[in-house]
């Protein structure tokens, strides 16, 4: 299990992550926006789903390799650090250009919107990117194994986009007219986005010690 802060500073860089615009959110948002609640739970549920398929390809895959490899897992913490700067740069632009939209998504069957849900989490490498870069730089060889501290934060970050989900799927459902008329929020969580990614890579690559350790 991570240290108690680093675990609370990777809950915190999950959330801002979920609540970016991107694929998953504008499904659930337009989902609840055009068809209710329970077909927008039923796409949360889907990105979720995403997780078994995803969390054991990440974790056990990046845990044999680092454990041969001490170097490379230094390596990849570093270059993880830097793509969080990239992924708050990035955020930032989007929210200053503000030309972020919901998309449409057409009705389906229960078991269509499921599957629509866990495909479009599932085939976006920027999942998976995210997760070999993310983990690592929350994981201490010092204080235990690597691959139950990378499952733990994995599978914590899963629920939490879970929980996340429910309350977009709910809120979408409820304020379909305001959502529509305020792109405004959109933009507003990209900025939030971009500030947290940036202050956590700067904790990271600045806060290491002299033995390359997070």
């Amino acid at each position: 299990m991570p240290s108690l802060h680093l675990f609370l500073l990777y809950l915190t860089a999950s959330l801002a992550l979920n609540l970016t615009p991107g694929p998953d959110m504008a499904l659930t948002l337009t989902r609840g926006m055009t068809q209710g609640f329970k077909v927008a739970w039923l796409s949360v549920l889907g990105t979720f789903a995403a997780g078994v398929i995803q969390i054991p390809l990440v974790v056990f895959g990046l845990a044999g390799i680092f454990k041969e490899s001490p170097v490379l897992f230094e390596f990849v913490k570093i270059a993880g650090a830097l793509y969080l700067v990239y992924l708050g740069v990035r955020a930032i632009r989007r929210s200053i250009r503000g030309k972020e939209t919901l998309g449409t998504v057409s009705a389906g069957s229960d078991r269509g919107v499921f599957w629509q849900g866990l495909f479009t989490n599932l085939l976006n490498p920027k999942v998976f990117i995210f997760l070999v870069a993310f983990l690592p730089q929350f994981a201490d060889p010092d204080i235990g194994p690597i691959w139950q501290q990378m499952l733990v934060l994995a599978v914590s970050s899963k629920v939490l986009g879970l929980l996340n989900g429910a309350c977009l799927a709910y809120g979408a459902s409820r304020i379909r007219v305001w959502l529509s008329r305020n792109v405004w929020f959109l933009r507003l969580q990209d900025s939030l986005l971009g500030v947290a990614m940036l202050g956590i890579a700067g904790y990271l690559i600045f806060n290491r010690s002299p033995g390359g350790r997070a």
